[in-house]
């Protein structure tokens, strides 16, 4: 081959060496990538609060999620579906807290729980430091339930004693219209099908798929008779309720240990559980956030 020839190729290979950078630069730019606070540095959340006021702080646990689930699931719940928010519409991500309220289901060893008080006031110290810096707009993206009391109180603080606006983006929240849970999930509310299919998608590396048994299920005389009198009288569910998910101290028979043997919550087989599912549910949860964070920011900052 002439020295010409080969010199044309070397160049029609460089043009194409150069064109696939640009075309895989547009990728990652349409496709974004979080940003987490911790991996920013000072000067580029400057440059971020230059045009932008607002923050998600994911709310998870450190608690049991059966044999088969690692006890950080909520956190990876939260921070997960946080980070694919943030991916979308680059909105900073301010994880603070690893733990959560779960005293109930510290029957399970490794389970780590703060009092609501003690966490509340995390959250408000955190959120005043990040307005003394310019944010204004905090979303919480709590997945789970017992920190529900707590992002009403850290809300209400802030949306009461600061100029910040502080609103909830995760479960719970009314912009979460989504229904995911299909007919085979009774009583599936903890470590259960649903959660378990999360986490095949989220961080598959960490379930342990052949470790799942069946939970036995063991109510105590109070907690049957309000259960069998609940479906004929449905507005006895709330006082069932009301009984569960307390701490041991209380007496009342409702600490995870004391209604599920193995600390599923569910009368459904989490083997059933898959990636899809999961999916599913994560990019219609991620869908509702971005949709809302897309509507505030035509509001002025």
């Amino acid at each position: 081959m002439s020295r010409k020839k080969t010199f044309s190729l070397l160049r029609l290979l460089g043009i194409l060496l150069v064109s696939l950078s640009f075309s895989m630069l547009a990728l990652a730019q349409e496709e974004g990538k979080p940003l987490v606070l911790q991996e920013m540095t000072w000067t580029d959340v400057r440059d971020y609060l230059e045009k932008c006021d607002m923050v998600i702080i994911p709310i998870g646990s450190t608690e049991q999620h059966g044999p088969h689930l690692p006890l950080g699931t909520d956190y990876y719940e939260a921070m997960g579906m946080s980070k694919l928010i943030s991916a979308k519409t680059g909105v900073v991500v301010a994880p603070v807290l690893l733990a959560g309220y779960s005293v109930y289901h510290s029957g399970f060893p490794g389970t780590l729980s703060l009092k609501p008080e003690t966490m509340e006031q995390v959250l408000f110290e955190t959120a005043e430091m990040l307005m003394r810096y310019g944010f204004r707009r905090f979303m919480f993206f709590n997945y789970h339930g017992g920190n529900n009391i707590v992002q009403q109180k850290v809300m209400h603080r802030i949306n009461h004693t600061t100029e910040a606006i502080a609103v909830a983006i995760g479960v719970g929240s009314q912009i979460q219209r989504g229904s995911y849970q299909g007919e085979d999930e009774v009583g599936d509310e903890h470590a259960g099908i649903g959660e378990t299919s999360l986490m095949l998608y989220l961080k598959p590396e960490l379930v342990k798929m052949e470790r799942i048994e069946m939970s036995k299920v063991t109510y105590n005389e109070k907690l049957q008779e309000l259960w069998a009198l609940s479906r004929l009288h449905p507005e006895l569910q709330m006082v069932f309720n009301a009984l569960r998910g307390v701490p041991v101290e209380t007496k009342k028979g409702g600490a995870s240990h004391e209604m599920y043997s193995n600390g599923i919550w569910s009368f459904s087989d989490p083997k059933k559980a898959t990636k899809e599912r999961g999916e599913k549910q994560v990019k219609g949860m991620v869908s509702y956030a971005v949709k809302f964070i897309e509507a505030w920011k035509l509001a002025k900052k």
